[in-house]
């Protein structure tokens, strides 16, 4: 998906990666993966902000037009 490797390319840039947002975090790199194919409010707004973009830009098939999150 050339999402994700955009997203990937990004991080990179900045010198992060989803491996270090997850060291970061405390979590698995697994968890933080899981923002790349299906939602996943909190990781979704981490990745966003390492990146500098409101999540609402990265996925906008995610969130309602009003850009809140369903069932959020």
């Amino acid at each position: 998906m050339q999402r994700n490797e955009w997203i990937k390319f990004q991080l990179r840039i900045r010198g992060s990666s989803l491996s270090q947002l997850a060291r970061d975090l405390g979590v698995t790199r697994q968890a933080v993966r899981n923002a790349l194919s299906s939602r996943y409010p909190r990781m979704e707004r981490v990745i966003a902000a390492e990146i500098g973009l409101d999540p609402e830009i990265i996925w906008p098939e995610r969130y309602r037009k009003d850009y809140t999150a369903p069932n959020e």
